[in-house]
């Protein structure tokens, strides 16, 4: 005859055997939903005073990243504001496995790291706002909201 508690060890480490395929699986397939091309940082407050100068707007930014294991082309790709603002990626732009681009509201020479949106004018707003990263195809990729809460937020 076996003790209870050995019984209940017994239990314990059938159930935990049973879960974790599930549970690793749950993982795995969450990760799997994720799009390859996600936002990942929007600077809607930057460093310093909010002057309108070229380099105070291009201190604020949003950053998207390519999660997977190819390269993507997000020729007809965009990002928007909640009031109609759009930023369109420049034809053929490429972001290679692992890398992260950054769109800076204010004008500059387009790298292959850094873009330039040309705005006179800030963006993303201080108290509040959502980006909405779009495919080719007038798709939703991804969106990132925030309250206005400090002066950056990680999607």
């Amino acid at each position: 005859m076996t003790s209870s508690p050995v019984r209940g060890l017994a239990t314990v480490v059938a159930v935990a055997a049973l879960a974790a395929p599930s549970a690793a699986w749950a993982l795995d397939h969450r990760e799997a939903q994720l799009p390859a091309m996600r936002l990942v940082k929007v600077q809607y407050d930057p460093p310093g005073d909010d002057d309108g100068s070229n380099s105070s707007l291009n201190k604020e930014f949003v950053q998207v990243r390519n999660f997977g294991a190819k390269p993507w082309t997000l020729t007809g790709w965009s990002i928007r504001d909640v009031t109609g603002y759009k930023f369109a990626f420049p034809e053929g732009f490429t972001v290679q496995p692992g890398d992260t681009v950054t769109i800076h509201t204010g004008s500059g020479k387009n790298r292959a790291l850094h873009l330039y949106w040309g705005q006179g004018s800030y963006v993303w707003n201080n108290t509040g706002d959502k980006v909405t990263f779009k495919n080719a195809s007038g798709k939703v990729v991804d969106t990132c909201s925030y309250a206005g809460d400090g002066s950056y937020v990680t999607c």
